[in-house]
This record gives structure tokens, sequence and C-alpha cells, in this order.
């Protein structure tokens, strides 16, 4: 049995799903691992919407493979409810290209496959909730080469805010994976100047998740030299 610091809160996360099997796999997950904690299971947008409110929430799970819900509206509306920050886990079955891409945008933070293994459904909860961005290796070898497709088309030397020497240092250091802890240590910096640089970072980027600023940052050229292998 997993354990955990007794001065540690657990991850609040709240699931949207109605998938008989899926949901009770989720509540055996959550039984099972002390530092995540279930909050409630919402069956449509409008439950999982009032389960924001009244739960307060650090993470939502979302099954994508049901019909009954368009998980790029349920995304933008977390973000539009939400005032605190709230990462969002997807769970996909098959995702086309342009629908990965509109998760990102729209602020998935995570994704798991629908066959992943429930120890990788909670990793990437804790990944999220601690501000990382996660996703499969083959969703990301996928997005790589979307996204270096995309550049030559749409770099462009004015869609991006220009980062300062700092700024581009640690982004650089933040789309090969590191945490801010590790970004600290590398550059010899406070955790706290990194969490600076970085706030700075997604506000002049426009957006709201590291998953989503390195889209945007691709998109716009900023990694443009960067190596597909270095993502």
């Amino acid at each position: 049995m997993p354990t955990t610091d007794p001065g540690t809160r657990p991850v609040r996360i709240a699931v949207l799903a109605r998938r008989p099997l899926l949901v009770t796999a989720l509540r055996a997950l959550m039984a099972g691992e002390p530092e995540l904690e279930a909050v409630g299971e919402a069956a449509s947008g409008p439950q999982l919407l009032h389960l924001l409110d009244t739960e307060g929430p650090r993470v939502v799970l979302i099954d994508d493979s049901d019909p009954g819900w368009d998980t790029g509206d349920i995304l933008r509306a977390v973000i539009q409810q939400t005032s605190r920050e709230v990462a969002a886990v997807v769970l996909i079955d098959q995702c086309a290209d342009d629908t990965l891409l509109e998760y990102l945008w729209a602020g998935a933070d995570g994704f798991v496959q629908n066959d992943a293994a429930l120890s990788e459904i909670a990793t990437t909860i804790r990944a999220v909730s601690a501000g990382h961005a996660m996703l499969p290796p083959p969703l990301t070898r996928r997005l790589v080469e979307l996204l270096v497709r995309r550049v030559p088309v749409r770099a462009g030397p004015h869609q991006v805010p220009t980062l300062t020497s700092r700024e581009r240092e640690i982004f650089d250091l933040i789309a090969a994976g590191m945490s801010n802890g590790e970004v600290a240590q590398a550059l010899v910096l406070s955790e706290k100047t990194v969490k600076f640089h970085v706030s700075n970072l997604l506000r002049k980027l426009g957006v709201r998740s590291r998953a989503q600023a390195i889209v945007r940052a691709w998109d716009g050229g900023v990694l443009a030299g960067r190596q597909s292998g270095d993502f």
C-alpha cells in the first residue's frame, strides 16, 4: 500500500466519465492511492462544472471516448469557470492530430491512453498537479512531428513575443521536460526565481500551461532551431 507524508494534502480529483468499467477502475485507483482523493464523479458537463464550484478539485479527469460531451468544449468551460489553476487530464483512445492540438490549446495538461495501466493514470495525475505536462510516448512523437511540419508554414518573426535571454534559457529547459526544481538546480537559481520567470513566460505567450507554451513556441518559431529529438 502506498504511503504519503501525513502533512501532505492529497490531490483532489473530479472525474467526468460514465462507462461503468472505467468508473469502477478509477474508484479502485483512488481508493488505493492515499495521495489521491476523489471529490466527485460527473456524468455530464454541467455536473462537472458544479463539482468545480462545490469541491474545488486540483485535477479534472475527462473520458474523451464518451459521445455525451465534446472534450474541447469541456476543457474551455473548465478554464473559463475556474479562477484557480485546475489541471486537466484527458483519457483518449484514437485522437486525430488536429484534435490533439485543439485539446492542448483548450487547456489539457496531460493525456493518458485508455488502455494504460492504472499506475500510469496515477503518475499523470501527480505530474500535472505539480505543474508538468504529460503525454504518453506515442503521442509525444506524433506531436513533435506535427509541430515540426507546421513550423515552416506558420512561423513568423512577430508571432511570438520576444523572450529575454534568461527566459529563453529557462524555456529551453522546460521544453526538455525539467521541473521548476530541476531548472533551478541546473541554473543555480532559487526555485522562487524560476517560478517568477515561468509565470512571465506563460503570460508573454498568452497560455496557461507548459504544454500550451511548448505548442505556442513551436507554432511561432521560438523553438524552430531545436531538433525534434530534443523536445
